[in-house]
């Protein structure tokens, strides 16, 4: 089965266990895993809007895209649609969907005030019903093509991070240098921005919509200094945003999900104790203590943690 199948199997389980009926999405990261679409990347702040709709006892999805292009085969051609602004046209196309109108439970996982009297409308028996963290529970642990696929960001994130540091330029020349060597490597997309400041040299891409990301400190003292060494051997499962406190080192840490980009848990010294580790979780692992300063994507297993970015770039 298809990976995008395998991750909507997942969401509508979750779904389906909270009670939901039918779910309209918003946020572009639930939209990939639930979809498999490439969509074209956007930057900078949106309107919620209800991009993709979900029958969660049928699994029929209806999709925002003018176009086919990156649309997997499951998703039928006349279950697209192009952009509007226009709220009659919204509404027409929501109540176009088989089961909104019956509906007890719509689930959504961003709001608006438009979009609450809209989907009042379309759905007037309706409870409607946030469920970001319905579907970021599902996230939460990775199945193997997954684990995969963000193996291979790590890879081009790390190529971007081998690239500044070997350029002998400026701190501009040598993030742009960094950029480039993304690009060439699978990605232009970032996950985040790019860090290039004096030794400190981070970087992180989106390639098949999961991050990657790798950060390191140019040292040719102490080349192999990992000041989250002990950080990273700590994350097994059951071990409690407690437990890795205890682990960490003196200085700035941090611990938090990755996947479709930055995801829960998210733990520090200040937040997430309570948090547990399981099986097959990915975790962005960074710290900083004095001059060196280091990040790695790490896979909780049954035993010992796994680093999928590349420890030499």
């Amino acid at each position: 089965m298809s990976l995008h199948l395998q991750r909507r199997a997942r969401a509508v389980d979750a779904l389906a266990a909270a009670g939901i009926d039918m779910l309209v999405c918003g946020r572009q990261d639930h939209i990939n895993y639930i979809t498999g679409a490439h969509q074209l990347w956007t930057a900078g702040t949106r309107p919620f809007g209800p991009v993709c709709t979900l029958n969660v006892a049928t699994g029929e999805i209806f999709l925002l895209s003018t176009w086919d292009e990156g649309v997997p085969d499951d998703i039928d051609l006349d279950h697209l649609h192009g952009i509007t602004w226009n709220g009659a046209i919204i509404y027409q196309r929501l109540a176009a969907n088989p089961g909104m109108a019956t509906a007890n439970s719509v689930g959504v996982d961003a709001w608006s005030p438009g979009m609450a009297g809209l989907l009042s409308a379309v759905a007037p028996e309706a409870e409607i019903v946030p469920v970001d963290d319905v579907l970021l529970s599902a996230r939460r642990t990775k199945l193997p093509s997954e684990v995969d696929a963000i193996r291979a960001a790590c890879a081009v994130a790390a190529a971007g991070v081998e690239a500044a540091l070997a350029h002998p330029g400026s701190d501009t020349a040598r993030l742009a240098a960094g950029v480039e060597a993304m690009a060439l490597a699978g990605s232009s997309t970032p996950a985040g921005e790019p860090r290039v400041n004096g030794p400190f040299v981070d970087f992180s891409c989106l390639r098949s919509h999961y991050e990657g990301g790798l950060g390191r400190t140019a040292n040719e003292a102490a080349p192999n200094a990992r000041p989250h060494s002990d950080l990273i051997a700590a994350c097994i499962p059951g071990a409690t945003g407690h437990d890795l406190r205890q682990a960490a080192p003196d200085g700035d840490w941090l611990v938090r999900g990755s996947g479709m980009g930055f995801e829960p848990p998210v733990i520090n010294h200040r937040y997430g104790a309570g948090e547990v580790l399981e099986a097959n979780m990915v975790l962005s692992v960074s710290a900083t203590t004095g001059a060196e300063y280091a990040r790695d994507t790490v896979l909780v297993t049954e035993s010992t943690p796994e680093i999928l970015s590349p420890e030499e770039p």
